[in-house]
């Protein structure tokens, strides 16, 4: 039996506070021998270069949600209204699935929250009764999340109760980014007058990067204002900044043991489970810190330096070889040299294959077509071969038997407005804080990948072009002159006979006087159709101009060459009979057949076999019949 598998959809797992939730995941469901699949896009990835709301968005249509057990969804971390509502869109058919929602009310799944308002509330009152706050301004998430909302309004109301107002003009959208708290401290500083007693904000990205600015502008923290936040970052902790901590690692277990006993059949008893959070008193609002918090924050702080530190290293070397791959098979060898340096001990990349490979199933755009090529797998020191998977599997690992269960990060690539396919690892080195420069250097291989197999495609379209008849889609006078010298220098060398038939239709300017030139290439084109009889046989045909046409190729049995001509006869035989037209085809032909020799070039051959064409055509033209040209009744 397979495994029960959970589908996880939430934004910026490269963030602490995710980072914590999944990590929380993946031990909880290790220890129930459950599949994570978490599937990730980039919300709040800040930057001009960080690219497209849809590209990123499109991950959530990656999964077959009807394939899962069970369901958990972070609505509240997605940072575009584009990611949330494919989110709700792709979630509106699951009704009936095990489902936990994180901090936001969903119909028909359990919900977690925290408490945070009794934080909040606790943490406005400390600011004003230990404090003496008067005046608060508030730099909040986004005003359309039911999260943030909540943060402004336990503020307010704990104002309320002690006379003072938070006013609509101190409350600023932070969107839960450093750059939107930076932006909202600059707005409420040229809003002049006087300084608020206090600035609380709804996350510690925005505290922090509140409190660089405020002393950018010479204004000191706690001395001029007291700064707050919420989430316990580990850099906020360190920098002592008063905070609010939420066990988000409990939420993920509470999660991954809800779903684990829905899915067994056991009904939840109550559709809203409520989790404390707990404040925590620092250096930013005046208080003393606790070294208990400290020192268990350095330690990770520690690690996360170190590493990225390493994730700078390992960017600097792969940037460039990374973005320069030409072919699908060099792409391989760059990618598993790049897993290996960075450690990733699970790693499959699935591309769409017609970036590389000429495929007429390809979605283009930002769908996922129906199959995916593994570019590149590994697990465990064991490597994946190339291979084509359908896109409904996400990657050979889930389909197998295996001893322990595996947790996934799932994670758009995409160039521009095109697809490029996805990427799933282990939430291990590959993740957290290296997460953004990994996409970066796979967008860069595929984005090259792409880009050098369009190139050879143009270049092979443009020779193809150059070389092809339009009419007839045969080899032209051009691609002719090109390759038949080439075997023929071959069959001199080799001491194979060369032939070259020629052939010259006959009654055409019959028909393009009686019928008009549309029914003369009509004519030209079932000429052609015969001559490619001799594909089988060998031979290239080749349409010269007008109604000439020659084919060549090379035989070990002169005698052969004999029969080439019968070929293309018992051919418009067969397709005057079976195909009638308003006349019946007929050509003259010419063969000349031999090894070539050391004087002979491709213009000695041609010469020969149109001598012998229009020696053909000399002897049948006055055998030829008046009424192989028939009238046609519709003129």
């Amino acid at each position: 039996m397979l495994r029960k598998k959970i589908a996880v959809l939430m934004a910026s797992i490269d963030r602490e506070y995710q980072q914590d939730f999944a990590s929380g995941l993946a031990s909880a469901g290790s220890k129930l021998g459950m599949d994570v699949c978490i599937f990730n896009s980039q919300g709040h990835m800040n930057v001009a270069i960080s690219t497209s709301e849809v590209g990123e968005s499109m991950i959530y249509d990656l999964p077959d949600l009807n394939d899962f057990d069970g369901i958990i969804s972070m609505p509240a971390t997605m940072g575009s209204d584009v990611a949330l509502k494919k989110v709700y869109e792709v979630l509106a058919p699951m009704k009936g699935k095990p489902h936990i929602s994180i901090d936001v009310p969903q119909e028909g799944a359990v919900t977690i929250l925290f408490n945070d308002r009794i934080s909040m509330e606790e943490m406005t009152e400390h600011l004003i009764s230990e404090h003496n706050a008067r005046k608060i301004a508030f730099v909040s998430g986004p005003l359309n999340s039911s999260v943030a909302t909540e943060r402004v309004e336990a503020c307010r109301n704990v104002m309320k109760r002690h006379g003072l107002e938070l006013e609509d003009r101190m409350i600023f959208d932070g969107q839960w980014t450093r750059i939107g708290g930076r932006n909202a401290a600059e707005k409420l500083l040229d809003l002049g007058g006087e300084l608020p007693d206090a600035i609380m904000c709804g996350n510690d990205d925005m505290a922090l990067s509140v409190i660089e600015c405020l002393n950018e502008h010479g204004i000191r923290v706690p001395k001029d204002i007291a700064v707050t936040g919420f989430d316990a970052l580990r850099e906020a902790i360190m920098r002592g900044l008063t905070t609010i901590c939420r066990p988000i690692d409990r939420s993920a277990r509470k999660a991954i043991e809800i779903l684990n006993s829905w899915i067994e059949g056991e009904e939840p008893k109550e559709k809203t489970v409520i989790l404390s959070t707990i404040p925590i008193f620092g250096d930013s609002c005046g208080c003393t810190q606790s070294m208990e918090h400290i020192n268990e924050k350095l330690r990770a702080l520690g690690s996360e330096r170190w590493n990225m530190e390493a994730t700078l290293t390992r960017v600097s070397m792969f940037s460039g070889t990374m973005a320069g791959v030409g072919d699908e098979t060099e792409a391989h060898e760059k990618i598993h040299d790049f897993v290996k340096n960075w450690n990733i001990r699970e790693f499959y990349l699935c591309v769409d294959p017609s970036i590389c490979r000429d495929v007429k199933s390809a979605s283009g755009g930002f769908d996922y077509p129906d199959e995916m090529l593994l570019l590149y797998g590994v697990r465990s020191g064991k490597q994946y071969d190339f291979q084509m998977i359908p896109t409904f599997d996400l990657t050979p690992v889930l389909q197998e038997m295996r001893k322990n269960a595996v947790c996934l990060v799932f994670c758009p690539l995409y160039y521009r407005d095109r697809n490029l396919g996805y990427v799933a690892m282990d939430l291990g080195n590959g993740t957290g804080s290296a997460l953004y420069p990994v996409l970066m250097l796979l967008n860069g291989a595929l984005m090259s990948l792409y880009l050098q197999t369009n190139i050879k495609r143009s270049a092979a379209t443009i020779e193809r072009m150059a070389i092809e008849d339009i009419m007839t889609g045969m080899l032209n006078r051009r691609g002719y002159m090109e390759r038949a010298p080439v075997l023929l220098e071959q069959a001199r060398q080799q001491g194979r006979v060369f032939i070259l038939l020629s052939a010259d239709m006959d009654h055409m300017k019959d028909i393009n006087d009686q019928y008009g030139h549309l029914s003369g290439d009509e004519a030209i084109c079932r000429m052609g159709r015969a001559l490619r009889c001799l594909e089988k046989h060998g031979m290239t045909p080749v349409h010269i101009s007008g109604d000439e046409f020659l084919a060549y190729g090379t035989v070990d049995d002169p005698e052969e060459a004999g029969n080439m001509t019968a070929y293309v006869n018992e051919e418009l035989k067969r397709i005057n009979e079976e195909d009638p037209w308003i006349c019946n085809i007929s050509a003259s032909f010419g063969v000349h057949a031999a090894v070539p020799q050391k004087e002979d070039n491709i213009d000695i051959f041609m010469t020969m076999a149109d001598r012998a064409m229009y020696a053909d055509k000399n002897k049948r033209k006055y055998g030829r019949r008046k009424d192989d040209i028939k009238p046609d009744p519709s003129l």
